[in-house]
């Protein structure tokens, strides 16, 4: 009898020192779990950066070489293809104005061809994008525009001083999305206005295009994932941190909005 109530609490302890020893376990085990998805999201994070980082460098070096690329034809046609034509106009008033007047038509379509080809040079080399500033490089574009496709263009800028609050790299980026957008209105929207309007507010700049051409159903980009060509816009805008938006309705016409960061 004496030896059975003796037991008795040794049995106590036994169940109270495994119990201790399985909540150790337990705990362990637990804080064990932790320590490794801790880790797994920690990894999984740097990865993910690491990817972007690395998306962002390939970006930036397919950007370089298109600048690149434009930067040299710009120089091809200024130095090559321009001095041609204004040679061949030379020529033409060496010839004796009374011999036809095709030769006058003709002096007027080099002088013509001169001229658009002088805005396409400046308007593809980096350097004078940022030389005469965002705003004047928009205008330029948009006569071109007006010039080449008939489509009326207008420009409403409410802040003379935005050009001071982009960086020049920005500028030539955000330059190149307008003329993105711009390329993609000729083709497709069948339109006969276009209005650029660019206001500052506080810490960033909004620039709006719209068009009043037929529009489209804006659904469909989700189905394309690259809509209009309007993916290059999206990658350019991930590189500066900026973002847009676009309204448009079959028969509406169309709106795209730019928002860029100030820097």
């Amino acid at each position: 009898m004496l030896q059975t109530q003796s037991q008795a609490p040794l049995s106590i302890a036994y169940i109270i020192v495994g119990t201790v020893f399985i909540l150790f376990f337990v705990i362990f085990f637990y804080l064990l779990f932790l320590q490794m998805h801790r880790r797994r999201a920690i990894h999984q994070k740097e990865m993910t950066e690491l990817k972007a980082q690395y998306e962002q460098t390939i970006l930036q070096s397919q950007l370089e070489i298109q600048e690149q690329t434009f930067r040299n034809i710009s120089q091809e046609i200024h130095d090559n293809i321009g001095q041609v034509l204004s040679l061949a106009k030379l020529n033409l008033n060496t010839i004796p104005a009374d011999t036809s007047d095709k030769i006058t038509l003709t002096e007027e379509l080099l002088g013509k061809a001169i001229n658009d080809l002088r805005d396409l040079s400046k308007s593809m080399h980096p350097e004078k994008i940022t030389d005469i500033g965002l705003i004047n490089a928009i205008s330029q574009e948009l006569s071109m525009v007006q010039k080449v496709s008939k489509i009326k263009t207008e420009l409403i800028c409410r802040s003379e001083d935005i050009v001071l609050n982009i960086n020049s790299e920005k500028s030539i980026i955000v330059f190149r999305m307008i003329q993105e957008i711009l390329h993609n209105i000729i083709k497709h929207a069948k339109a006969s206005l276009v209005i650029v309007d660019i206001c500052k507010q506080e810490n960033k700049t909004l620039i709006s295009v719209k068009d009043n051409g037929t529009g489209f159903n804006t659904e469909t980009l989700k189905s394309t994932e690259t809509g209009i060509g309007l993916k290059s816009i999206q990658q350019r805008c991930r590189l500066i941190n900026a973002s847009f938006k676009i309204d448009s309705a079959t028969g509406k016409g169309t709106t795209i909005l730019l928002t860029i960061l100030n820097t």
